[in-house]
């Protein structure tokens, strides 16, 4: 006998199909309503702290001044002023890489006399503790210049964000007992060479006026005591350093 149910039956299956779509299509279901998971944003290049030494020479002192080991240069005016501005972090870790070294090393300490050193791996520091002229004569920036210690301000580059931690008693910068905070980038220092007791660290604020600097070996009463064991450069006291 013919059976109608079986003529219903796909009839009933298609309204079925297309009721389950429609409510799919009403509840964002289906591949047309799914929205893509958006790409992750590249993470933001690290900030860096600039370099920049805003400073002062007595008139006809200088007609120019840079640092040591750095081609940079900054025409002194005719009244003594001038602004040095530093390598950026992409230059010195680049085209200027080849003069930083081991964040230990900048102390000068050898290692039989370093009690405590902590620090990331990889940190590397460019230190410029004084600027020459066209002569080769060195300037300093003195922090006081009324004391008898030898005292100046210093700009560290430093390759990352780093607490260093540094205690010794060395030969010739005798007892320091240091911990600073670095940032990537420039950071300034107040140094200060009590010869033959100890030396000190601090990490200090830019200069935003211009500073005073004047001749190295004019800067304080142990100036020359201090200057002949490498106060301005200490880690050429190390034996690796001292043809660099």
């Amino acid at each position: 006998m013919f059976n109608q149910t079986n003529l219903k039956r796909p009839a009933a299956s298609f309204a079925a199909v297309i009721g389950l779509s429609l409510v799919l299509s009403a509840c964002g279901g289906g591949g047309g309503g799914i929205t893509p998971t958006p790409d992750p944003k590249p993470d933001p290049t690290p900030t860096e702290q600039a370099g920049l030494i805003m400073g002062k020479v007595t008139p006809g002192q200088a007609t120019s001044l840079q640092p040591d080991e750095l081609p940079t240069t900054a025409l002194v005016s005719a009244q003594g002023q001038f602004d040095l501005n530093l390598p950026n972090f992409a230059q010195m870790t680049g085209t200027y890489a080849s003069t930083l070294f081991n964040a230990k090393d900048v102390f000068g300490c050898s290692d039989d006399e370093i009690q405590t050193y902590t620090a990331p791996a990889g940190l590397k520091i460019t230190p410029v503790n004084f600027l020459k002229n066209e002569t080769s004569q060195r300037f300093i920036a003195p922090v006081n210049q009324a004391a008898t210690t030898y005292n100046f301000k210093a700009w560290w580059f430093s390759n990352m964000d780093a607490t260093v931690v540094f205690k010794a008693n060395c030969l010739v910068a005798s007892k320091i007992d240091t911990t600073l905070n670095l940032k990537r980038g420039w950071n300034v220092l107040n140094t200060d060479f009590d010869f033959g007791k100890s030396t000190t660290y601090a990490v200090t604020s830019q200069p935003t006026t211009y500073i005073p600097w004047v001749k190295a070996n004019a800067a304080a009463s142990l100036s020359t005591q201090a200057l002949a064991a490498n106060v301005l450069e200490p880690w050429k006291n190390l034996p690796q350093y001292r043809n660099r």
